[in-house]
């Protein structure tokens, strides 16, 4: 699909990383805050893949969710090197990006913690960490 001038493609790219990673985030918090609440995940993931609040990003990582499975798909240190290009862009253009500047910064403390080669889904990692939150998972 042409979507504008030469390098429209790769801003287009740009965007898609963006909302994922935001997605994948709000996701991990949503997570973190149905278990800390005694609520039935797998059940409540469901309820919300089924509404508004579905996504993609959701039905294909629930089951990372679920069980901490965070072996990679998409790895943290690719997504951090996208984030850095959203960045970098947003700045050329003007474009301000307050939550996309968060969630760079969340990808690239779990980086610091050794994270980098797990699936980007592993930002729940992060989450819990935050929380104090453990699971058995």
């Amino acid at each position: 699909v042409l979507c504008g001038p030469h390098g429209s493609g790769q801003t287009v790219k740009a965007a898609n990383q963006l909302i994922v990673a935001i997605n994948i985030q709000a996701c991990a918090e949503a997570v973190i805050f149905l278990e800390k609440s005694g609520v039935d995940l797998p059940a409540a993931l469901d309820v919300l893949s089924g509404g508004l609040a579905g996504s993609t990003v959701l039905t294909r990582k629930k089951d990372n969710f679920t069980h901490r499975d965070f072996k990679p798909g998409f790895r943290i240190d690719l997504h951090h090197k996208d984030m850095g290009i959203v960045t970098d862009a947003a700045r050329t253009v003007g474009a301000a990006l307050p939550v996309t500047t968060l969630v760079t910064t969340l990808v690239a403390s779990l980086r610091a913690q050794g994270d980098g080669s797990l699936d980007h889904s592993a930002l729940l990692r992060g989450v819990e960490r935050l929380s104090g939150h453990t699971t058995e998972n």
